[in-house]
């Protein structure tokens, strides 16, 4: 220790507590000239004058080194000789790094020449700064291997002096402390760092915990909101439903229909087929000539549709009547039509599709009427009737048979004027026939079923085969002629009205003058059910439509002479001689008078 104190006397001695002050860099020059080493000379002059000189060998193979588990190098020298002459026994003990230098300064230099001063550190003192400083890579084995080499190279090497051998330790003592100082700096830093993420940390928790804690608060409460809430929607839809039912108890089952809103629906239908007539006819009415060569081409080419529209004719003879005034063609079209829609629609109970059903409900009917006790009134009876036909037509089965149903007069009534049509517009044709006539007049009729008042559709044509085949006109016409909507065809359709005639005809006079052409339309009436079996007489909602010939006969002929004649006309007249044999002949038409 002593021998140490000589070495360094300039080093202060720290405590361990202490932190050695790190001196200022100075170049190795100015550091060298301010060594005093004329005193170290002295130190150690003894030591080396006698030391003997020895020539260059490589290292003992007992000084070996090797690094401990904390990465410090363990320096093993060979075993001390005691003075007894004995060697010391047990472990070989790394020497502290102050007593490693001494040791080595007091082993006497070969004699050999000065080698320049190496850069390489100490392998011992990079152990070190690789132990303090936290940032430096402590797994570069290689690059302790050669520092270690080379440390022991110059420690073996006996041809470096003392003096820059001092010279090297004390820098690097110097980088030590200045590492060390560094190391320690950016320690306390990190502290610092690790501090202040332990508060920020703890600053986080204490804010966000709470707010964890009222977000699981506020679902809880939201949870046991929703229950509540579905509970209480339950007892509500609950009390809705109890609701809906007692009001419906207390209103009546349906609202009432009024023969205005029947008789303007009923008014639709009947324009709507009017104004399709107008349009599918127009291509054979705007050249007459043209159009009855058309027509009368069709017929021979294809007679079995021709004789379907003949015949639809000839079943009615106000229609035969009058197809021998001109201009009447769309007239009689839309008669066919009304008159097929009457037939198959309006004077058949549920179109005659499900007639084990129909049957069903007339049987309960009767029985409501004659069996139950006490006895049910006739608008009772009427009511149940109307909810029962309103059940079975929004049923899904009956949808099926309305369907069904609705093909099958369409097909029927657009074949009886498929000779009017080209076969290229067939498809278009059929569909028309549904859109403007069949679909419109299924719904007016469902609509007056579900009605407690009976509504009802009547047609009176006026005009009838003779037993010879000749017209027979009805009295009744002149009789009901106030109630029937006439149009007098001498004066482009006017309506005939004798309530607006002043003075009103007689009746000669009317039988003289007023000439039944042919019916349009059927007449809409109403019955009206009372209380306790009260039935009013009927109601028109509707006239039926008339065409009539109002004038002088001299007017009459006129009209007849100078006009065209139609083409159902045409078509009719054009017969074969089976098809006179089975119509009886062709009367000749006289007026009246």
């Amino acid at each position: 220790m002593d021998d140490l104190k000589q070495l360094e006397p300039t080093l202060p001695h720290h405590r361990d507590s202490q932190t050695p002050p790190v001196p200022d860099k100075k170049p190795i020059e100015a550091e060298s000239a301010s060594i005093p080493f004329g005193d170290m000379k002295s130190t150690y002059s003894s030591a080396l004058k006698n030391s003997p000189s020895t020539d260059i060998e490589l290292p003992s193979p007992s000084l070996s080194s090797e690094c401990d588990a904390m990465g410090f190098t363990k320096v093993e020298m060979p075993a001390t000789v005691l003075e007894n002459g004995g060697q010391s026994k047990g472990p070989r003990q790394a020497l502290p790094k102050g007593l490693v230098a001494t040791r080595f300064a007091n082993v006497s230099p070969p004699q050999r020449t000065l080698s320049p001063p190496s850069t390489t550190t100490s392998a011992s003192f990079l152990e070190c700064e690789d132990l303090i400083h936290f940032e430096t890579d402590t797994s570069q084995s290689t690059r302790d291997t050669s520092s270690q080499d080379s440390v022991l190279r110059v420690r073996c090497d006996e041809n470096v002096p003392a003096s820059a051998l001092e010279l090297r330790l004390h820098r690097e003592i110097d980088d030590l402390r200045q590492k060390l100082k560094s190391s320690k700096a950016q320690a306390e830093i990190a502290e610092e760092r690790a501090d202040r993420m332990e508060k920020r940390i703890e600053e986080i928790k204490s804010v966000k915990v709470p707010k964890f804690t009222e977000a699981e608060r506020d679902i809880n409460s939201l949870y046991s909101n929703v229950n509540e809430l579905k509970t209480e929607n339950s007892a509500l839809k609950e009390q809705l439903r109890d609701a809906q039912s007692h009001i419906f108890s207390l209103q009546p089952y349906r609202k009432e229909l009024t023969p205005e809103e029947v008789g303007r629906q009923y008014d639709d239908l009947v324009e709507g087929i009017t104004d399709w007539v107008a349009k599918f006819m127009a291509p054979l009415l705007d050249s007459h000539a043209k159009g009855v060569d058309e027509l009368l081409t069709n017929s021979r080419k294809r007679p079995t549709e021709a004789h379907k529209l003949k015949h639809a004719i000839q079943t009615h003879a106000d229609l035969i009547h009058g197809t021998m005034f001109p201009e009447t063609d769309e007239d009689v079209i839309i008669s066919v039509i009304m008159r097929f829609l009457n037939d198959n629609i309006f004077q058949k109970i549920l179109y005659g599709s499900i007639t084990q059903f129909v049957e069903t409900l007339s049987f309960v009917e009767t029985a409501l009427q004659n069996t139950v006790e006490p006895k049910r009134d006739l608008f009772a009876i009427r009511t149940w009737t109307a909810e029962a036909y309103n059940a079975i037509m929004s049923s899904r089965e009956f949808r099926g048979v309305r369907e069904k149903r609705m093909r099958e007069m369409t097909i029927e009534l657009a074949s009886i004027f498929k000779i009017l049509c080209k076969k290229d517009k067939l498809e278009s044709f059929y569909k028309s026939f549904e859109e403007n006539c069949v679909r419109p007049a299924m719904q007016l009729y469902e609509k007056i079923q579900t009605s407690t008042h009976h509504f009802y559709f009547d047609i009176n044509p006026y005009i009838l085969w003779g037993s010879e085949g000749e017209f027979q006109t009805s009295t009744d016409f002149l009789d009901n002629v106030s109630d029937l909507d006439c149009k007098n065809i001498l004066q482009n359709r006017k309506a005939f009205s004798m309530s607006k005639m002043d003075p009103p005809p007689s009746k000669k006079e009317l039988y003289h003058r007023l000439l039944n052409v042919c019916t349009l339309t059927p007449a809409l009436y109403m019955r009206q059910i009372g209380r306790k079996d009260s039935i009013r007489e009927p109601q028109i909602v509707r006239r039926q439509q008339m065409l009539v010939a109002w004038g002088p006969q001299d007017k009459k002929d006129s009209f007849i002479r100078h006009g065209e004649q139609t083409l159902l006309n045409h078509l009719y007249t054009a017969r074969n001689e089976r098809e006179k044999a089975e119509a009886g002949g062709w009367a000749t038409f006289r007026w009246p008078g």
